[in-house]
């Protein structure tokens, strides 16, 4: 799961082959239920934060307790830079 912080704090995921701005909500629901389709259900095995320079560190704390609350503590989440927000991260 690829999960980015934009300039602005806007948080954006890669669900149902795309990249999506999503609320911390649906993020939180998603990282407890896994990476779901109908044929061939899993559970989320990475996770990859990319967080734009001027995020703001509130959000950023935000996300990072989302995924602690969900099994996923900071030393297991690759954090990267993301410098063509809002484009998906390459």
């Amino acid at each position: 799961m690829k999960i980015g912080i934009d300039p602005e704090g806007a948080v954006f995921s890669t669900r149902m082959q795309g990249w999506y701005r999503t609320s911390q909500k649906t993020l939180a629901r998603v990282m407890r239920g896994g990476c779901y389709n109908d044929a061939n259900p899993s559970k989320v095995t990475s996770v990859n934060l990319v967080i734009a320079p001027d995020a703001p560190q509130e959000r950023v704390h935000q996300i990072f307790s989302i995924l602690e609350e969900v099994g996923w503590p900071k030393d297991r989440v690759k954090v990267e830079v993301w410098i063509n927000a809002p484009k998906e991260p390459r």
